[in-house]
């Protein structure tokens, strides 16, 4: 099973374990903390502009990395704002004051006072380009595990050599998110699956935790092997165990 998912993979998020960045790799991958997170950089070799993806509190590997390969750090991509994935953002705001932070709106509230007055503080509207460099990705609106939570999506170009879905905790290998939280909707979940389905079916996962084996999946395996994909109904989502 495991093989017929690395066939589709990228070498480094083929494995069991985060491989961190990787030269000229858009994307790499670093696993932190006891609840297993995973953290990303979005890496434009051209510019040397980077972003971080939901980042955990210990981030001495991924800046050190940054900082090895000559990187700038412009931004924080969160994709939703539960504490397991914002502790880092008040730290890095500390020593890089002027990153741009993009969250939902109706995640908002979340985020400690002190982040709204940051001045790169912007939310995010459904559709919408986020600039990294030369890269561009589109936020999509996912509501569902959190009521403002957003994936993003990078398109394959002449620098990316796959499409990539940053899900959070909306999808997961073979799962998606808990939806009994304060703003969780089973409704929204499964809006939020049948809105995923339209991405390419070779677009790489890139999920919020290491749940699963694997440290990255793709839709086309998903839409074989995961129970909530194949839910035909909210109720059949529901019932889900």
């Amino acid at each position: 099973m495991i093989a017929n998912i690395k066939s589709m993979l990228p070498p480094h998020l083929s494995c069991t374990k985060a491989q961190g960045l990787i030269l000229q790799e858009p994307i790499a991958q670093f696993e932190i903390g006891s609840m297993k997170n995973f953290i990303y950089l979005v890496l434009d070799w051209n510019t040397k502009k980077a972003a971080i993806v939901d980042p955990q509190k210990d981030l001495h590997e991924p800046l050190q990395a940054l900082s090895q390969n000559g990187f700038e750090l412009t931004t924080i991509l969160l994709t939703h704002s539960h504490h397991d994935h914002i502790a880092g953002v008040s730290p890095l705001l500390v020593k890089y004051p002027n990153l741009t932070v993009r969250v939902g709106v109706l995640d908002l509230h979340r985020l400690p006072k002190a982040t709204h007055a940051v001045p790169g503080l912007k939310t995010l509207t459904d559709g919408e380009h986020v600039k990294v460099g030369e890269l561009t990705l589109m936020a999509i609106h996912t509501p569902g595990h959190s009521a403002g939570e957003f994936c993003y999506f990078l398109p394959q170009s002449a620098t990316v050599s796959h499409p990539y879905l940053f899900t959070g905790d909306t999808i997961f290998i073979r799962d998606c998110g808990r939806t009994d939280f304060e703003d969780g909707s089973n409704e929204d979940m499964f809006a939020s699956i049948q809105k995923i389905k339209k991405v390419p079916t070779e677009t790489v996962f890139l999920v919020g935790h290491h749940y699963a084996k694997e440290s990255a999946t793709t839709l086309g395996d998903e839409l074989v092997k995961s129970p909530p994909f194949k839910c035909k109904t909210v109720a059949e989502l529901a019932a889900l165990p």
